[in-house]
């Protein structure tokens, strides 16, 4: 029979994956609107990634959830690793925002669609000319959120997996 410790840990680990997988559709959303004109499949490409995102802020809150859990099952909030993970998921969560789910707005108003940050009484946005929508989506956004977002996340694995403090 596992231990408590040891199913937190699973859960913990299961969470991450789950965190990942919608993410990582988010991730290649990113990097096929580069190649996409076509607007009504930029819709449905958006679409995906924000239903993916659903997924991803699940598994976020079950990964934050467990981690703390067992950080104070595990005595381990007195080891300088732990703290500096938790201030890093934060921190890449408030980076990412503006750059991941703030560019997909400005996309989603380049095609006229509304996002949530339209109140129900102001008409749709203006759908941008094609030249327009065409330099918002030839940018090297996904890169830089591929790097700050898998980059933090791969430093938070080595100092869990690690612990060097």
């Amino acid at each position: 029979m596992p231990s408590v410790e040891g199913l937190l840990i699973f859960v913990h680990v299961l969470t991450s994956f789950v965190f990942v997988a919608g993410h990582g559709v988010s991730v290649h959303v990113a990097f096929r609107l580069r190649r996409e004109r076509d607007r009504a499949r930029i819709a449905s490409l958006l679409d995906i990634s924000e239903l993916s995102g659903w997924v991803a802020l699940v598994g976020v809150l079950g990964l934050l959830a467990t981690g703390i859990v067992a950080g104070i099952l595990l005595g381990s909030f007195g080891r300088g690793w732990i703290w500096v993970s938790l201030v890093l998921l934060i921190a890449i969560g408030v980076a990412m925002t503006p750059l991941g789910a703030g560019y997909f707005n400005k996309v989603r108003h380049a095609i006229g669609q509304r996002t949530r940050a339209i109140k129900k009484d102001q008409p749709d946005p203006p759908p941008a000319s094609d030249e327009e929508l065409a330099a918002l989506l030839d940018n090297r956004r996904p890169e830089l959120l591929l790097l700050i977002g898998g980059g933090g996340f791969a430093f938070i694995l080595w100092l869990m997996m690690f612990r060097p403090f």
